[in-house]
């Protein structure tokens, strides 16, 4: 077996090993020129370049490739998934470049492995090389493009970091000139890093206004990987846009107990979402990206789940968890397990979605990952706890929510008129023990349930869950029961050839005439009035 082990990742280790030969290969023979020319970098995400197959590449070796190639075929490697390799073959090349070698191989070689320590979760190594690739690019003979590119991958990096309001700032420095100089793929990569945060702030409005410029940049890139980069963003835009629509405030941590009828709102943006995911995955399996068509799978499981097939997404997502391991993708693990936990508490397995989280946890630690993550860790480990009966922990765990969402609505930027525009602003999510308060509400939707009581159920202090109520949905514990019960009575007198009387008492109403007091200022009408339209 050991044998076997060996011969295996020596195989999968072969290809980067054999690009690594053929770019010290080409630095020894652009060595050996007696003037050199200037390297022209304008190839980075360019899906237009082919390179050899597995089976040439011994031609290969004996005809080195142009330098912009063997460039862009490290990018490639880093692309398909093999960040180590990729990093390995990059930094090989850097140690055989001249000082004098053309800044363009410097800096694009320092941004392979800046883009790899980053999706390897490596923040303080993504620095240092984005620092290098800047000095590079400062160099009198660069025109400034270079400079523009290392900045894009700062931006991308304070996204990765949570630093928001870098990452912005940034991108807002830098678009205009990317697209005067058509740098068409830094173009639409700088978008697809705007609207990533615009997502994170759920302004939904912002991410509409730029997501036909996004794919029309991407577009004229004619680089497949940025277009499945924003393709998939786009998807999850309107994956978002489907579960703000749910009558929960948040479909992660309800999902179980969503009726199938509450699902129905949802259900044109997340066909919309399902489009993009599928159109991004096809582009990427057409272009041979493996690796991204793995990640855009990842959020065809989080549909797949919110739809009711999480036992075959979690089936899915296990198999892809391994690949992910074994490529050191830990930005991608930390979010494919955090999908994972979500799949199996959907299915009861609440023990193994703590699991789950406890470990994207201890990885979102050891790579400084602090973005919107680590909000739906806390949250979503609320909930779990709360199952498992750990109404302490559960307490904890949203309090270091609502910590993690406080910061980002001081720190958002407000009008002069010293308002914070409601699509900025982000609303805490409701906390484990409203979704307790609803399933027992409706165990005992006909009794005439005392607020005291209701609390003792969800673990806190009657004060407590008043304040919730009503700074979350607006109105009182007393209020919302009275609401679900007219709610149900109103579809008993739709659905059933029940009386008035009878509907009141089913759901707790100590009379007919109080019933109809509360019916006709909910709704409008008469529950007699109700019934004659229906019978006519």
């Amino acid at each position: 077996m050991a044998a076997q082990e060996t011969d295996r990742t020596a195989f999968m280790a072969a290809p980067c090993r054999r690009l690594l030969a053929a770019i010290v290969g080409l630095v020894e023979n652009h060595l050996r020129r007696p003037r050199a020319k200037p390297i022209e970098i304008r190839i980075f995400l360019d899906r237009r370049l082919r390179f050899p197959s597995a089976n040439r590449d011994n031609a290969g070796m004996k005809r080195p490739a142009s330098p912009s190639a063997s460039i862009a075929a490290t990018w490639e490697c880093a692309r398909s998934g093999d960040l180590r390799g990729a990093t390995e073959a990059a930094r090989g090349a850097l140690r055989q470049l001249a000082p004098d070698a053309a800044p363009g191989s410097h800096v694009e070689l320092h941004l392979v492995i800046a883009s790899c320590a980053m999706r390897q979760g490596d923040h303080s190594e993504a620095m240092r090389e984005l620092d290098a690739a800047g000095h590079s690019a400062s160099s009198p003979r660069t025109d400034g493009s270079l400079a523009l590119r290392v900045e894009t991958w700062r931006a991308e990096l304070a996204y990765f970091q949570g630093r928001y309001s870098a990452a912005t700032e940034i991108i807002d420095r830098v678009l205009e000139p990317l697209e005067q100089r058509r740098d068409w793929s830094y173009a639409a990569f700088a978008l697809r890093i705007r609207i990533a945060i615009l997502l994170a702030r759920a302004d939904y409005e912002g991410i509409a206004a730029q997501a036909d410029r996004a794919v029309k940049d991407a577009e004229k890139s004619g680089d497949d990987y940025v277009m499945v980069q924003v393709l998939n963003v786009l998807g999850a835009f309107h994956f978002d846009c489907a579960t703000s629509k749910l009558p929960e405030p948040h479909a992660r941590g309800h999902l179980s107990s969503l009726d199938p009828r509450d699902a129905a709102p949802m259900e044109t943006d997340a066909r919309e979402a399902l489009r993009f995911f599928q159109r991004a995955r096809a582009v990427a399996e057409r272009a041979h990206y493996e690796f991204a068509a793995w990640y855009v799978a990842g959020n065809i499981e989080r549909l797949e789940i919110l739809l009711g097939h999480a036992d075959r997404a979690v089936r899915a997502i296990r198999k892809r968890l391994k690949i992910l391991q074994a490529k050191g993708a830990k930005y991608d693990e930390i979010v494919t397990r955090s999908n994972l936990a979500w799949g199996l508490r959907t299915l009861g397995q609440y023990r193994e979605a703590l699991h789950e989280l406890d470990v994207a946890f201890n990885l979102a630690r050891e790579t400084g990952t602090s973005n919107v993550l680590l909000e739906f860790l806390e949250y979503d480990r609320s909930i779990v706890l709360a199952a498992l009966g750990d109404t302490s922990g559960a307490q904890a765990s949203y309090r270091r929510y609502l910590r993690l969402v406080g910061p980002w609505n001081r720190n958002a930027q407000v009008s002069p008129g010293g308002e914070m525009p409601a699509a900025v602003r982000k609303r805490p999510l409701e906390p484990f023990f409203l979704k307790s308060a609803d399933r027992f509400i409706l165990e005992h939707i006909g009794e005439a349930l005392p607020v005291g009581r209701l609390a003792n159920h969800c673990g806190v202090g009657l004060r407590t869950l008043e304040k919730t109520f009503t700074d979350l949905r607006g109105l009182t514990p007393v209020a919302h029961m009275r609401n679900l019960r007219l709610d149900h009575a109103r579809r008993a007198l739709d659905e059933s050839d029940a009386t008035v009387a009878e509907v009141a008492a089913r759901f707790g109403f100590g009379s007919s005439t109080t019933f109809a007091l509360e019916y006709r200022k909910r709704f409008g009408m008469a529950p007699s009035r109700t019934k004659r339209a229906i019978a006519n």
